[in-house]
């Protein structure tokens, strides 16, 4: 999968506009094919590029019923409006009714605001040039004509599902956070893992988590949409930032155990078992055909409680300032392990609700 690497997702974008433009050329032929022209072929253009230009939804199958709604939305809105642009009050008049609604449904999500910009975009378009009620129909007609041919060859002759461009990011982004947390596992019995390399591959982490989130964007999917109640796109986004969060978290205490030979019995469990939770990043990374091994993640709980009662039998606590302050690193590390394993759990489980994983 390394070759979606680039730092932006310049590779999809550009395909996905070079599909739009072969969606077009194709409404453009069927045109051509049966005699439009003119101010009709106008409409029939303007309803292929709305299907493609104002595409929203998160999923394959909610794109196809945003592009439906839009489409049924402008063929009635731009009747309405070029009957109403011959009364200088009335085609006012729904153009401030018009405005008020997109300013309205702005608020329930990108979607919403999606199509209403959509909508609004061609209704004033048609408003600047009125027409009679009987060639009014003809622009919806030819709209809808121009819409549907585009809307067949985006979602059936060549159907583009964003999850599979999202999934390929997120896979990426758990493989570069799996590859920092086992460098931080070497870290842990060899300290001539510098800092500095540790702090190289925190930032490619970061970078492939914000590159997921640049791939929802590029598919005008709201990355911070979502709540525990209702579910949403934006959930997994928040799952790989929290663990991303615990593993720099750990990065930050794992220095516990640097010139104390008094917790090397700490430090070689913890080794073994943090090495357990790095089974969990490289089945992830390894997702083919929409299945992955998920492994039982809650057995490493109880590896990490014997973790802590090793570090509370130690008494280190109770052996001056400087032993007391490695005890606390060492303290915050474990329970920076036990949120990584958390954040692991959770974003496995979010994933197969997001992308519909199955279990192999």
């Amino acid at each position: 999968m390394k070759h979606i690497r680039p730092t932006d997702p310049g590779f999809f974008i550009a395909r996905y506009a070079g599909k739009a433009g072969i969606c077009c050329l194709a409404a453009l032929l069927a045109a051509l094919a049966v005699g439009i022209e003119g101010e009709y072929l106008f409409w029939w253009m303007a309803g292929a590029v709305c299907t493609v230009l104002f595409r929203t939804g998160s999923t394959l199958g909610r794109r196809k019923i945003y592009a439906l709604i839009l489409l049924a939305l402008a063929s009635l809105f731009v009747s309405a409006a070029a009957i109403a642009g011959n009364h200088a009050w009335l085609s006012l008049g729904f153009i401030f009714i018009l405005s008020f609604i997109c300013f309205f449904v702005s608020s329930m999500g990108v979607s919403a605001s999606t199509l209403g910009i959509g909508s609004l975009v061609v209704s004033l378009i048609s408003i600047s040039s009125p027409t009679d009620p009987a060639q009014a129909v003809l622009r919806s007609a030819c709209l809808l004509s121009g819409g549907g041919i585009s809307f067949l060859v985006n979602f059936y002759l060549w159907p583009f599902d964003p999850e599979r461009a999202l999934l390929s990011s997120a896979k990426l982004a758990v493989e570069d956070m799996g590859l920092f947390f086992d460098s931080l596992c070497i870290r842990i019995k060899n300290p001539r893992v510098t800092d500095e390399t540790l702090g190289y591959l925190s930032k490619e982490a970061m970078t492939s988590i914000r590159r997921y989130r640049s791939f929802m964007e590029s598919f005008n999917i709201d990355p911070l949409k979502g709540s525990a109640a209702k579910g949403g796109p934006g959930l997994f986004y928040f799952a790989l930032i929290r663990l991303f969060e615990s593993i720099v978290g750990l990065f930050n205490n794992i220095h516990f155990s640097d010139n104390h030979p008094e917790f090397e019995a700490v430090r070689d469990l913890f080794h073994d078992t943090a090495a357990e939770v790095s089974i969990g990043f490289e089945a992830f990374s390894r997702i083919k055909a929409g299945q992955y091994d998920r492994p039982d993640l809650d057995k490493i709980f109880v590896d990490i409680e014997r973790i802590q009662e090793a570090l509370l039998d130690m008494g280190a606590y109770r052996r001056g300032d400087e032993v007391r302050d490695k005890f606390l690193d060492a303290w915050g590390a474990v329970y920076e392990l036990k949120n990584v394993v958390h954040g692991l759990k959770d974003m496995m489980v979010l994933a197969d609700e997001r992308f519909r994983l199955g279990r192999s």
